[in-house]
């Protein structure tokens, strides 16, 4: 199943799209060659400031990954289509193996009590 479609699924929690695009990005970066490499997190544009993106809700982390997979489909499309020589998918997986939202992708929380 692809990312889209697992971060699209009503039918699944939040927690478990997040865990099960966690495990799909470790294979992705194991296939690119960087899965050794430590990928910072960022910081992304909430309603209540700039937050690091591993201390956002679920349901947040979730909706900027389905912004931010349509973003590298757009990047690699458009790529594709200013060099034919282009493989896209493997494009594609470049800029998943190396982008920090989907690199810091993840379920778990560092808050006790919020």
């Amino acid at each position: 199943m692809s990312i889209t479609k697992i971060l699209n699924n009503e039918e699944m929690k939040n927690e478990d799209k997040l865990n099960k695009v966690k495990e799909l990005i470790s294979e992705i970066r194991e296939m690119y060659g960087n899965s050794e490499k430590v990928i910072p997190s960022i910081k992304v544009n909430t309603t209540h400031g700039y937050l690091p993106f591993e201390h956002l809700e679920d349901d947040s982390k979730v909706s900027l990954l389905i912004n931010e997979a349509l973003s590298i489909k757009a990047a690699a499309i458009a790529l594709a289509e200013d060099n034919p020589g282009v493989a896209i998918n493997k494009k594609v997986q470049e800029l998943l193996a190396i982008n920090p939202l989907f690199a810091n992708a993840s379920a778990a929380s560092k808050f006790d009590y919020l």
